[in-house]
């Protein structure tokens, strides 16, 4: 298992020398007219309820456009995951293959040089490579990379209906968000693009565990919670769970518990921990408050963050850990089994939000997390 409090330290810094120029919406451009940093209201508007690309932010048929898969194509290939389909949260479904978003081919092409190439790598070695990575000063990579997938998820929401029924409404799934709220993310994620400098502090939660496959026996699997900004990938033996905007405010909640993880994490443990980071993050008693330094005199740019003087919880409330635990559990709720408990108990349990699938009644951490009823 990795923990780490990511720091700077990125290989994408680049050079800008040329004036700068700030629009009337409060954006800044560099001199061939090219965005550096996109106002909120420019984000919504361009990135969020228009079709230009996710990262420069072009318009359509100004460039050559090739589109970003949500999932990026190596972990497709990988996992032989085109065909296949991801559920969507209005229980429909779509194939991952088709599952795309707006990026111009340039973009496309660095996204892949840049972070792709490296991330692959390291992921492919194996976990003990990725906490290695992570342990070396190098998690900003993962960070970056798991918040690109994130926000392409949500971009992606904007297409589908939340009603299946044609005969309801057609608002979209993306009506539901506050794209403003997705942000500081997308100004994290173009660091590689505009060389921004990112300060410590803007950085959130990112954990690295080892999985193993023990009751659904899918190698690849995704889950977030939005409002928590919270997300989990799971990459074969590998697990990454990250929330993006508690400046580590919640592997600071979550810690007692976390280093109690002794072993491989399973399917629905991973969901669990997952879960425990969400919870500390809506938990805090007080945010940091993010925003972006844009220096015209000496062309620089700083993500920073204002931050509380501790970070303190307020009152837990355990139902909103038991909703957001059945949630991310799904129909593998009614999977579980627990000795002496009926299916009953165990999903009051669930719903009371103290239920673990981590550790036993001891406290001492479960490596056999599932058992199936069917062979």
């Amino acid at each position: 298992m990795a923990l780490a409090r990511v720091g700077p330290g990125a290989p994408w810094r680049r050079l800008i020398t040329m004036a700068w120029q700030k629009t009337p919406d409060g954006s800044f451009l560099d001199h061939s007219g090219k965005v550096l940093f996109f106002s909120k209201d420019r984000f919504v508007n361009d990135i969020c309820l228009g079709r230009c690309c996710f990262i420069c932010g072009a318009q359509p048929g100004s460039k050559v456009f090739n589109d970003e898969h949500v999932i990026p194509e190596w972990v497709l290939r990988k996992f032989n995951l085109f065909n296949r389909t991801i559920t969507l949260p209005n229980g429909g479904a779509v194939k991952y293959g088709r599952f795309k978003v707006p990026c111009c081919q340039d973009c496309n092409s660095l996204m892949g040089r840049q972070i792709e190439e490296r991330i692959s790598k390291v992921v492919n070695a194996g976990p003990e490579a990725v906490q290695k990575h992570i342990a070396d000063g190098n998690g900003l990579e993962f960070f970056v990379w798991l918040g690109l997938i994130f926000l392409k998820v949500h971009l992606k929401d904007r297409e589908f209906r939340i009603h299946q029924d044609l005969r309801e409404p057609d608002d979209k799934i993306g009506d539901l968000h506050d794209w403003q709220a997705l942000h500081h993310m997308h100004c994290l994620v173009r660091c590689f693009v505009n060389g921004a400098t990112l300060e410590k502090e803007v950085f959130g939660s990112l954990g690295a565990f080892a999985a193993k496959t023990e009751g659904w026996r899918e190698e690849f699997d995704y889950g977030d919670i939005v409002d928590a900004q919270t997300m989990l990938l799971r990459l074969g033996n590998v697990v990454l769970i990250t929330t993006f905007d508690d400046a580590c405010g919640a592997i600071n909640g979550a810690m007692p518990r976390l280093e109690k993880i002794e072993g491989p994490l399973s399917e629905i443990q991973a969901r669990e921990v997952m879960v425990d980071f969400a919870f500390m993050n809506l938990s805090l008693k007080e945010r940091p408050r993010f925003y972006t330094e844009c220096d015209m005199g000496n062309e620089t740019i700083t993500e920073k963050a204002v931050m509380p003087e501790q970070f303190e919880l307020g009152e837990l409330d355990f139902a909103l850990r038991g909703r957001m635990l059945r949630d991310s559990l799904g129909d593998g709720v009614k999977q579980i089994r627990v000795a002496g408990k009926t299916q009953q108990e165990i999903e009051q349990a669930i719903d009371g939000g103290r239920f673990t699938v981590l550790f036993d009644d001891t406290g001492a951490f479960v490596k056999q997390s599932f058992t199936s009823d069917t062979p």
